[in-house]
């Protein structure tokens, strides 16, 4: 598995107000990207209708905060004349693509039919999966922090059903299995330890997590929790480090949890020392 990770930020020519959950202004900018590139992969990886996507991206991003607003929010968003705003986008490689195209690349589009703004490729690189780890430790602890709202599904019963269940939590057992689930449809080196001894080789030290729901669109609001939580690695287990080393790392690349490829879930892990719980990245 080769996971292309793009760096991009745009700068509008005017004012103009965007969606509520500025993910979906990502991908806008990413099929503009693949028109003008001519790139016919990336068109028809972003249409894919795997239940898996093989991409994942962000919201726009300003002075490092994620732009998306809850429901009872009168103000809209508005991505003002002159800013910078920045987002990112991984892709699984089917093969190694041509990708040079996107290198430096610099271009105006038009976004909402007349909203120009330019378009900046900063970083294009990939990833082999035999570099996608941690390298984490027995007994190290790590943050984890829930950049934008994630959900955690709960497994379903064998019975067929149509209900889904979402705990508002980030429940070591469930990042594993929705991690492991994703990294298995595409990754070379398959991983095979059980979700639920995640809850055993992650243990909860601190935490400030809250529930968040959002207006993805005029109609839809979707609730999921922001946060950090504080886990201490309580295992000696080689195979097992080895598989959170490794998903840990993907999550910081393809999100976590449901919708994770239209914005949802991301995060950021950083392995740390020592802790400071008076740390606090909830949004401004």
């Amino acid at each position: 598995m080769h996971i292309l990770v793009i760096k991009a930020k745009i700068i509008p020519s005017q004012s103009f107000i965007v969606q509520p959950f500025t993910a979906r202004v990502v991908r806008q900018i990413l099929f503009k990207i693949a028109k003008k590139t001519e790139i016919g992969w990336l068109k028809s990886t972003l249409t894919s209708s795997q239940p898996n996507k093989p991409y994942a991206y962000t919201p726009l991003y300003y002075n490092g905060i994620p732009l998306y607003k809850s429901p009872d929010n009168p103000r809209p968003i508005i991505l003002e004349v002159g800013k910078k705003y920045s987002f990112r986008v991984s892709i699984i490689l089917k093969k190694i693509e041509d990708i040079s195209i996107l290198y430096g690349f610099l271009d105006r589009l038009e976004l909402y039919g007349d909203k120009k703004v330019d378009l900046v490729i900063s970083k294009v690189e990939v990833r082999d999966e035999q570099i996608v780890t941690l390298n984490l430790k027995p007994w190290e602890r790590i943050v984890m922090i829930f950049e934008t709202p994630t959900l955690l599904q709960l497994p379903k019963p064998r019975k067929p059903s149509k209900v889904n269940r979402y705990l508002p939590f980030p429940v070591p057992g469930l990042i594993f299995r929705s991690l492991k689930e994703h990294w298995n449809t595409y990754a070379d080196e398959k991983i095979t330890s059980s979700s639920w001894r995640a809850d055993y080789a992650l243990v909860v030290e601190s935490y400030r997590i809250k529930p968040c729901t959002v207006a993805y669109d005029a109609k839809r609001r979707i609730r999921g929790f922001v946060g950090w939580t504080q886990f201490r690695i309580q295992t000696r287990g080689e195979k097992l480090i080895n598989a959170l080393s490794k998903l840990l790392a993907y999550a910081q690349l393809m999100n976590i949890g449901k919708s994770r490829s239209s914005g949802f879930g991301v995060v950021k892990v950083q392995p740390i020392k020592r802790h400071n719980s008076t740390i606090d990245v909830s949004r401004q």
